[in-house]
């Protein structure tokens, strides 16, 4: 997996890449954990281009959501494809993160 982020209107945006296992996840909150050391922000995760989740990976989505809320700020996750969707659907973690159509609609929401 490769994970690319950046700071868009003071927002950390990640852009995940491949396949998202529980070995990957744990990489990722690591670096997500990095970039709010020096500022806390709101952090965005496009899943756009994931392929796939495995379902071990998902509490770190959450883990990830409390490290942001502790400081205060907003994990909104965005452009998720049908499969993985679908996926947070029958786990029930669709209705405990917030969710966004476009990375744009939530760099707005982090934004207010």
């Amino acid at each position: 997996m490769q994970i690319r982020m950046q700071v868009v209107s003071g927002a950390l945006v990640v852009r995940p890449q491949g396949h998202l296992t529980s070995a990957a996840a744990d990489e990722l909150l690591r670096e997500i954990e990095k970039e709010l050391q020096p500022g806390a922000r709101d952090v965005v995760l496009n899943m756009q281009g994931l392929a796939r989740v495995d379902a071990g990976a998902l509490a770190y989505l959450f883990k990830i959501q409390k490290h942001t809320q502790k400081a205060a700020h907003r994990f909104h996750v965005t452009e998720v494809p049908d499969a993985i969707q679908r996926l947070f659907e029958r786990t029930h973690v669709a209705a405990k993160l917030d969710f966004a159509p476009t990375e744009a609609d939530a760099l707005r929401v982090a934004l207010t």
